[in-house]
């Protein structure tokens, strides 16, 4: 009995960890959310652990796009999630590795969140 206990606490435990992942990603896809390239706003999509995205369009300038980042990161953090790893684009399409150039947030960048 105490076998077999140990067995459904261990594979809920581990279920539960692997399910908890949180995503946001930066992109050009003004065809997700009718993002305006002409008024220099790119697509933040949030990916909630139950699967259900979320998309918004937010300015590009860092003046103003880092604000809207960064109350979205701050809400997820809020919910006792941390951030494991930000990957960032390099492409053709101008990303340069890093979450912004020439004062403008790039495409491609991607935050990965999960509880610990």
């Amino acid at each position: 009995m105490k076998k077999l206990l140990f067995i459904l606490v261990f594979t809920f435990i581990g279920e539960q960890a692997f399910s908890q992942i949180y995503l946001i990603t930066l992109s050009h896809e003004y065809d997700i959310n009718s993002c305006v390239h002409l008024n220099n706003e790119i697509t933040l999509s949030k990916i909630t652990p139950a699967g259900v995205a979320t998309h918004i369009c937010i300015n590009r300038e860092i003046s103003q796009g880092l604000i809207t980042l960064n109350s979205e990161i701050n809400s997820i953090i809020s919910q006792g999630y941390k951030l494991i790893e930000t990957s960032y684009s390099h492409n053709n399409y101008g990303g340069n590795g890093g979450l912004q150039r020439d004062g403008l947030l790039q495409d491609g960048t991607t935050f990965i969140f999960a509880i610990p």
